[in-house]
């Protein structure tokens, strides 16, 4: 898996690189009650079996990219998996969490790449060219993230990367989909309401994270038998 692995780092190594040299503008105090909350949900990973673990971390990034931008929704996805390295147990290698805070990054960058170059516009969640756009950044965050989470399992578990994302992640996407009609609601109610809104992502983490925990065995095996 080395060479994926390397792949894997020097690209999301490169995102980074690409945000620290565009600079990231002064942090509200919005965005950082986000970064927070996604401290929070971050240790909150489902086992799936073959090394195969379920993030709750997709709704904050979402929001992340929708209301604040890219570079704020990658400095979100770095703190918080580094964060969910420190404090997880037991502590995954040092590898395996570069890796995913490279996965994180890059899902991050490329979904709110497809956001505004598909036509969204920061802090809108009601325009149709915004609603569709949302919808393009989720399925590209999945792709991303499930993607080369799937493969990377594949090569260490010396088993198909298509099988391990068709029986750990693909029916998952509902979940996604979910977590982006959160952020509408949000973007919506945090016009009228302010800051506090942003309490409702943590609550449908955790929520999301209990659903699956409780119906994921039972889900798979019913939906992707192989």
């Amino acid at each position: 898996m080395t060479p994926f692995l390397a792949t894997v780092l020097t690209l999301g190594g490169l995102a980074v690189l690409d945000t620290l040299l565009h600079g990231v503008g002064p942090l509200s105090a919005d965005f950082l009650l986000l970064v927070v909350f996604a401290c929070i949900a971050a240790p909150h990973t489902l086992n799936l079996g073959h090394n195969a673990r379920l993030s709750t971390l997709q709704p904050f990034m979402l929001a992340a990219i929708v209301l604040f931008g890219v570079k704020e929704a990658m400095l979100l996805a770095a703190i918080s998996m580094t964060y969910f390295w420190i404090v997880g147990r037991p502590r995954v290698p040092a590898y395996k969490a570069l890796f995913n805070l490279c996965d994180f990054v890059l899902a991050a960058f490329l979904g709110g790449q497809v956001f505004f170059r598909a036509g969204g516009r920061l802090g809108d969640v009601a325009s149709p060219d915004s609603l569709v756009a949302l919808l393009l950044a989720i399925l590209a965050f999945f792709i991303v993230n499930t993607g080369l989470v799937s493969i990377a399992v594949g090569l260490e578990q010396h088993i198909s990367p298509f099988r391990v994302w068709y029986e750990k992640y693909s029916f998952t996407l509902n979940t996604q989909i979910a977590g982006g009609s959160l952020v509408i609601l949000l973007g919506i109610l945090r016009q009228s309401f302010g800051t506090q809104v942003l309490f409702l992502l943590l609550p449908f983490a955790i929520m999301s994270y209990h659903f699956h925990k409780a119906y994921f065995q039972k889900a798979a095996q019913k939906a992707h038998k192989t």
